[in-house]
């Protein structure tokens, strides 16, 4: 999973694929602003089949990163309903 921040300044967390001159992002989400340090998701482009992929070609795209591992635990918990305990030692 990787989060995508496109030209529009919209930022993408999804599965991608980089190819030659383009990225596919399959199961994205859009990020957004949900005030006071908070981030809401919506899934990207929700009505249509984007979520079997969505190809951008790479001079839309501003930068490719790894989100952080909280962040993927979300989106995770979202697609699938299970919530994934935190790593640490039980007493």
């Amino acid at each position: 999973m990787k989060l995508v921040r496109l030209s529009s300044g919209e930022e993408i967390i999804g599965n991608v694929e980089t190819k030659t001159g383009s990225i596919t992002i399959t199961d994205g989400f859009s990020l957004i602003p949900a005030g006071e340090g908070k981030i809401g998701f919506m899934p990207f482009m929700a009505y249509t089949e984007a979520d079997k992929g969505v190809n951008i070609s790479e001079r839309f795209v501003m930068f490719v990163v790894e989100p952080k591992e909280e962040l993927v635990q979300q989106i995770k918990t979202m697609q699938t309903g299970l919530v994934v305990p935190q790593k640490g030692i039980i007493t």
